[in-house]
């Protein structure tokens, strides 16, 4: 059966529209936001009916494909590596306190708080092995299965840390066979009124130029969207 092609709406901001509902007049941002809030529980109504195991086997010949393509991308950079980073200011928690939520949810294996990061999170799952995702790695057409596994923040890295960020974690990012596809290096620091944090990806150099900067963004929405979370479970969510 040949997949139905996908019908997204195109860059609409410049589409400005209110409405009134009972004497109150919506915005084109209100409209917006209230389109964000019911799309984020539609998809975390769908993922959770649709399960982990149910999910892996939709996904298979999507995943599959990608694999492929990422493999011919790790052959071709011959171990080398190449990385770009995104810093991101955010009204709260500090910068320990959301390590150790972090921690806490990974170590808890909470894949619901995990999947909440973006919504292309398909599957996102803590486990023994690491952290099973199912995701379009710089925001490719096509889903893949990587697992994240922690390594020594101290050891040998294919990118340097940045000064002046005390709180450090990172991982190895592996496919579906084991084999290291990347990495990705966090940095956090304390500032005035909540926290910066410094994310660092790193994929097979011979990977096209847009993939790295288009997982920049997907972490700008992951990382907020989690600090969003972990503010709220301090019981001080940040101003929307």
């Amino acid at each position: 059966m040949t997949d139905a092609p996908l019908t997204i709406i195109a860059d609409d901001r410049a589409f400005a529209t209110t409405a009134t509902v009972e004497g109150a007049t919506l915005t084109e941002h209100d409209i917006r936001s209230h389109e964000l809030d019911r799309a984020r529980r539609a998809l975390a109504y769908l993922k959770v009916k649709v399960g982990d195991d149910a999910m892996r086997r939709l996904l298979a010949k999507d995943m599959a494909a990608m694999t492929e393509t990422f493999r011919g991308w790790v052959d071709a950079s011959a171990g080398r590596w190449r990385s770009a980073e995104i810093t991101l200011a955010l009204p709260g928690p500090g910068a320990a306190a959301f390590r150790d939520w972090y921690a806490r949810v990974v170590a808890e294996r909470r894949s619901a708080a995990m999947r909440a990061g973006h919504p292309e999170h398909y599957l996102n799952t803590p486990g023994p092995e690491g952290i099973e995702v199912i995701e379009p790695v710089g925001e490719t057409d096509l889903p893949w299965r990587i697992i994240y596994r922690t390594v020594d923040a101290t050891g040998e890295l294919p990118a340097a840390w940045p000064s002046g960020f005390p709180i450090r974690f990172a991982a190895e990012i592996v496919d579906g066979d084991g084999l290291r596809v990347g990495y990705s290096l966090r940095a956090l620091r304390d500032v005035t009124d909540g926290m910066e944090m410094r994310l660092i990806t790193c994929l097979p150099a011979a990977c096209p130029d847009a993939l790295l900067s288009r997982h920049l963004r997907h972490f700008a929405i992951e990382y907020r969207n989690w600090a969003v979370l972990a503010s709220a479970e301090q019981g001080d969510p940040p101003c929307r």
